[in-house]
């Protein structure tokens, strides 16, 4: 197979692919796995503080409720808590991910339930992110095997910038799929995420756009996901904040804050379902 010809798709307009220009080779220093590195760190870092806003637009630009939500994230031991901030019914949701187990709180019925490890992969919200995309990560960057396929000089996207193009791989099996990852060459921002399944057809397609510069990084603000099964609808996650390597306080993966117990700061009503400040007090 002639990997330096790869096939895109256009964002917004269905399933019609385009084929790109025949990508240029890359300079001879730049190492696939390197790269991968550097663009998994403009999305986290050893542990990450965020919060953010899901939404689901239709192409007539009706938009679904938007879910605003905080999450502490380290991906070094896998653990993860999200909380639910709006909208009002669902304040106070609680995500608790200690590997292998998850665990969600439902405040309005006080319930505490075991997720089966499958529903990681299921739609959130409606959307076309899963849980997994929150509580582990939305690509493969930075975790499965890279390999540079060239350097693409008319990538579409915000300021037309020039990006790296490499293949990601969880394993050697062809069933396991592959990502095709388009990382700008400025910076090693992450631009564009492709995910194919073992027939090589494309299952998602996730752009990054709205670049702001956090703690000297390069960070995308929008994080927009479409699929060709559904075209007529996109998912997007717009940070309002994030933070990188923040001191936590290993109280926030317990479920006493899962269940809010205490004086914790994460009950009460919406605009007070969450926790405190990383690097404040345990409740």
């Amino acid at each position: 197979m002639n990997f330096a010809r790869v096939l895109l798709v256009a964002a917004l307009s269905g399933p019609a692919l385009a084929q790109t220009p025949e990508l240029e080779p890359a300079p001879p220093e730049i190492e696939a796995g390197a790269l991968s590195r550097r663009a998994a760190e403009a999305l986290g870092g050893r542990r990450t503080y965020l919060e953010a806003v899901l939404s689901v637009r239709e192409a007539d630009e009706r938009a679904g409720d938007e879910v605003r939500f905080r999450a502490w994230l380290e991906p070094s031991s896998g653990r993860g808590f999200l909380r639910v901030l709006e909208p009002a019914r669902e304040a106070g949701t609680g995500l608790l991910r200690l590997p292998p187990n998850l665990w969600r709180y439902a405040p309005l019925t006080a319930s505490l339930e075991l997720v089966d490890p499958p529903r990681l992969d299921e739609p959130w919200h409606g959307s076309g992110f899963t849980l997994a995309d929150l509580l582990i990560g939305p690509t493969a960057l930075g975790r499965w095997p890279a390999r540079l396929l060239g350097v693409d000089r008319t990538p579409a996207g915000e300021g037309a910038e020039s990006a790296y193009v490499i293949e990601l791989r969880p394993s050697d099996r062809a069933a396991d799929g592959r990502v095709i990852a388009w990382i700008g060459s400025r910076h090693a921002t992450p631009l564009r995420c492709d995910r194919h399944d073992a027939q090589d057809a494309l299952v998602a397609s996730l752009r990054f756009d709205e670049l702001r510069e956090v703690a000297g990084r390069q960070v995308p603000h929008r994080w927009t996901l479409t699929k060709p099964a559904a075209p007529r609808s996109e998912s997007r996650i717009e940070l309002r904040e994030i933070q990188f390597d923040p001191v936590f306080d290993d109280e926030i993966f317990t479920t006493r804050q899962l269940l809010q117990l205490g004086e914790s700061p994460a009950s009460g009503t919406a605009a007070d379902a969450r926790l405190g400040a990383p690097g404040g007090s345990p409740p």
